[in-house]
């Protein structure tokens, strides 16, 4: 009897499972290795299909070799480094913060609202928003030096100020969705623990490094993992606000995907490009994930 019912439990969930089975199969896993394929072909749009041919890891070896990839990647590296420390030292900052019991009650929902709403923005229309502040003449930085009679920035055609006005909007638009993971985590340390370090005469930096960090870690770890690999795919801010310019100075690698596919048509090579961007996305995160898993608590 033991064994029917077990059977049957399998059926059963053999059955839940196979709708997702199948819309994971067909939606992701056939299109990632078509695109694999692809990534194998002599693939133009602009070409015939009969002139379509295997090429094997040339399209790889062409996209490595070249310069604008190789800058792509190289700014891409700047942009993880900064975008993914600074968000979330500066969410660990307002999550201490709205955990405060100074922000409690009215004050502090209202606190919490004005900080989680730039993340119910899109990344689009938060570029569209900051495109107004850091346009060259009308925007709302310019405007105020005219007015002041002091020299305006031309955030769009430097590359300074362009990969600055990148990194203030990520910060903006990434900065709530870090905060809300790491507050939820603050109210997981037991109050015990504080309190009795606060009585044995401890700072409030000690409380934090010694006995809040430790207890969060893993907590910590995961939204690093999880802004790593956002950061590394990032498009839409580069694409809204820049366009990639000056001078392909703020293309990240998936811009460089979308340039190479959809403006110059070289689909095999932008194949290529989004694979090699996939393996540095699951070496980064595996190595970072491998290197501080031994510092999050395993419960």
């Amino acid at each position: 009897m033991k064994k029917k019912k077990d059977r049957k439990r399998e059926r059963a969930a053999v059955l839940f499972i196979l709708p997702s089975a199948i819309v994971l199969t067909v939606f992701i896993v056939v299109p990632i290795i078509y695109g694999f394929y692809i990534s194998l072909l002599n693939y133009n749009l602009a070409m015939p299909a009969s002139a379509r041919r295997f090429v094997g890891l040339k399209n790889y070896i062409t996209v490595l070799s070249s310069g604008d990839f190789r800058q792509s990647m190289l700014w891409t590296a700047i942009f993880v480094l900064i975008s993914v420390s600074g968000t979330v030292v500066l969410a660990m900052a307002l999550a201490l913060l709205l955990n405060s019991p100074k922000l409690k009650g009215i004050s502090g929902r209202l606190a919490k609202t004005v900080f989680i709403l730039p993340m119910m923005l899109c990344p689009l229309v938060v570029s569209n928003i900051w495109y107004i502040i850091f346009a060259p003449n009308y925007g709302l930085i310019n405007s105020t030096l005219n007015r002041l009679g002091a020299s305006t920035i031309s955030f769009f055609g430097d590359t300074f100020w362009a990969r600055l006005a990148i990194l203030v909007v990520e910060f903006w638009w990434a900065t709530p969705y870090i905060m809300i993971i790491l507050l939820a985590a603050l109210t997981t340390v037991p109050n015990e623990l504080t309190e009795a370090a606060q009585i044995e005469g401890a700072r409030k930096d000690q409380i934090f490094f010694r006995i809040t960090l430790p207890y969060i870690s893993g907590f910590v770890v995961l939204v690093f993992s999880i802004r790593l690999m956002d950061a590394l795919r990032m498009f839409d801010i580069s694409f809204a606000l820049t366009e990639g310019g000056p001078q392909k100075s703020t293309e990240t690698i998936a811009f460089y995907i979308y340039e190479t596919g959809f403006k110059y048509l070289k689909v095999g090579e932008a194949s290529a490009a989004s694979f090699i961007l996939f393996l540095l996305i699951v070496l980064v995160t595996f190595l970072f994930i491998k290197i501080t898993g031994k510092a999050a608590p395993v419960d």
